[in-house]
């Protein structure tokens, strides 16, 4: 899909991914972008900036917390009517609180699979809509296990396989919107929550690599294929990896039989 003259939702808009993210998109010729974030000061920071960059009225923020379902509905159905339509949706909004588990998943999942729903269905082909595509923004530790971080962890694990889960064919004929992941390493969104406890010159090294997911959010929404999981590290272009469609098969003797153990054991 070609990102000119398209119309986009950017959640976790106000934070220095989102900012990038939304920059990116705009220099490739987005038409306005809808930014929905809870922290309304830098949110009305962010839109000031990226108007006076790239003109009056290409950006407008929606404050919303998306834990809260019912005001994430409303807040999502305004940012549609102000658009005029959708064609892109990026699900970027993320937390890590491991004391708070709750919170973490109500952001972390839940508003992640309520906004992609309701992205489908703004443009879903099946009720009259264009297609579309929808990038989730999980995380590296998404793909694997991560003591210090279990709770986090495990909501990364649940975008993964919701977003491949709705990508495939049963949903994408009847939708035409892709769904694509993006994994970025771990040391960026920890960054982002606690940037005072890191040395500044991994802060400007941090905020290079910010460039770098955001251009692969681009790269993605332009080519790459429904269902792909990509990831960004070390500031480098993102790149694809292949998981698993299915579990590998069992070989006959590798099954565990108990009274075969018991006549051995005998």
């Amino acid at each position: 899909m070609q990102i000119k003259d398209k119309r986009a939702i950017v959640t976790g808009a106000a934070s220095a991914l989102g900012i990038n993210i939304c920059r990116e998109l705009l220099r490739n010729g987005a038409s306005m972008i809808a930014m929905i974030d809870i922290r309304e000061p830098s949110g009305n920071e962010a839109i000031d900036m990226l108007n006076k960059e790239f003109g009056c009225n290409r950006v407008e923020f929606f404050p919303c917390d998306v834990a809260n379902n019912s005001e994430f509905d409303e807040t999502f159905k305004k940012a549609v009517d102000t658009l005029g339509g959708l064609e892109i949706l990026v699900n970027n909004v993320g937390v890590i609180n491991e004391r708070d588990f709750k919170n973490t998943i109500d952001v972390n999942v839940t508003s992640v699979i309520r906004g992609t729903l309701l992205g489908i269905q703004q443009m879903q082909k099946d009720l009259g809509g264009k297609g579309g595509v929808i990038v989730n923004i999980s995380s590296i530790a998404g793909l694997q296990a991560l003591s210090e971080f279990p709770v986090y962890s495990a909501t990364k694990h649940a975008v993964v396989s919701f977003s491949r889960s709705f990508a495939q064919p049963y949903h994408y004929q009847r939708t035409g919107v892709r769904i694509i992941v993006i994994c970025p390493e771990l040391t960026q969104t920890a960054v982002v929550q606690s940037p005072d406890n890191v040395p500044g010159e991994f802060v400007q090294k941090y905020f290079k690599r910010l460039d770098s997911i955001a251009h692969g959010v681009v790269y993605v929404v332009r080519c790459a294929q429904n269902g792909s999981i990509w990831i960004s590290e070390d500031g480098k272009p993102v790149y694809e990896i292949q998981l698993f469609d299915s579990l590998p098969q069992k070989l006959g003797d590798s099954t565990f039989d108990e009274s075969n153990l018991n006549t051995k054991m005998n």
